[in-house]
């Protein structure tokens, strides 16, 4: 039985939903506990499905999907217990599908907090509201199977488990991308003498680790639009980025300043490969609109690489790389910035470069 197995095919329509709605879905995203005072990770429980949904200039859109086919509680608790998740997690709204139709009364009222209560049927009738074939597989991600494809290549190399923390859990549900980046980046240092370029699995957890990069990205481009001037010199843009990366000016100063006092050689600690990621950053200003389209293409792509490929699922990911003008550059880029700044093999680039064959 496979990791995604349970509920498996109200998770398939769900994911199937949010690809006809133009959203990017992820599966099973841990919720961990605010405090982190102990050794081990508290889990508090998990989103079945997110959707994540691009809004004007950068924002996202979070949906939380609840999949449920036992009737161990009522649908208007459900309906409180996802407004609670809500809360908690920062998300938007929830839409929940039940094993049974819930009462005309109860699905209202569940509207006053956000919640959507839905059976299996009255869910297809919505997906056929914004596409009449939603429900068919016509992308790498319709498949829950496929899904824990890629999970396996996570599980058979254990050094990855904290890759798939940071961009399957931490990203997706991430109010602060640029706190999380700097994660993603250090976890990516930690095992870059892990990753070899000619084996297909390593491939397949880079693409997929990328994709939840890219969904950080989506939010920090715009955030880092918003701090660009044309007017301003190139290194007051570098001291504006500087301290957005940071966390801010004051966190950026506290950190030298202990850096300084534990007497470490260097007088300014940079972020990592900081010539590429202000290079990086230069170029997805220019349209950071375009990023979020990377969340899917990299997560199509790891997916295609895993399970081999498909006319049909091709001609998807082919036109929405063509929908895409800056997909390729951006995911080249930052590639390329990852191999810099975590000390990956180079040979790394020409082998996602190969991925694009085709397509």
């Amino acid at each position: 039985m496979g990791k995604f197995d349970k509920d498996r095919f109200q998770k398939e329509m769900a994911i199937r939903y949010c690809l006809a709605r133009g959203q990017s879905p992820t599966l099973e995203v841990v919720v961990p506990s605010a405090s982190d005072l102990s050794d081990t990770v508290e889990v508090l429980t998990d989103i079945d499905v997110l959707g994540l949904e691009f809004i004007a200039d950068g924002g996202l859109r979070r949906t939380i999907f609840d999949c449920k086919t036992t009737n161990k509680m009522s649908p208007s608790s459900r309906a409180f217990w996802a407004a609670g998740l809500m809360s908690y997690t920062g998300c938007d709204d929830a839409l929940i599908i039940l094993k049974q139709r819930a009462v005309y009364n109860h699905r209202i009222s569940a509207l006053r907090i956000g919640v959507d209560l839905h059976d299996d049927l009255s869910f297809d009738d919505l997906g056929k509201t914004f596409d009449l074939e939603f429900a068919k597989d016509k992308y790498y991600q319709a498949s829950v199977d496929r899904w824990n494809v890629v999970y396996n290549f996570y599980q058979k190399n254990a050094w990855s488990d904290s890759l798939y923390n940071v961009s399957r859990n931490a990203a997706p549900v991430s109010k602060e991308p640029w706190r999380v980046f700097r994660r993603f980046v250090a976890e990516m240092r930690t095992v870059k003498g892990q990753f070899d370029p000619e084996k297909a699995g390593h491939i397949v957890i880079f693409l997929d680790a990328v994709a939840g990069a890219f969904i950080l990205w989506a939010s920090m481009g715009r955030d880092i639009r918003r701090v660009f001037d044309p007017k301003m010199t190139k290194a007051e843009f570098e001291t504006a980025l500087r301290y957005y990366i940071w966390g801010g000016k004051e966190s950026f100063q506290i950190r030298q300043e202990m850096r300084q006092r534990a007497e470490v050689s260097g007088t300014v600690q940079e972020f990592p490969a900081w010539e590429r990621f202000v290079a990086l950053a230069g170029v997805v200003i220019t349209a950071p609109q375009d990023l979020f389209g990377c969340v899917n293409i990299c997560r199509e792509m790891a997916i295609r690489l895993a399970c081999g490929r498909d006319p049909d699922h091709e001609k998807k990911l082919s036109q929405a790389i063509s929908a895409n003008n800056r997909a390729r550059q951006f995911i080249m880029g930052l590639t390329d910035y990852l191999i810099a700044a975590s000390g990956l093999p180079k040979d790394l680039s020409e082998r996602v470069q190969r991925e694009f064959e085709g397509l």
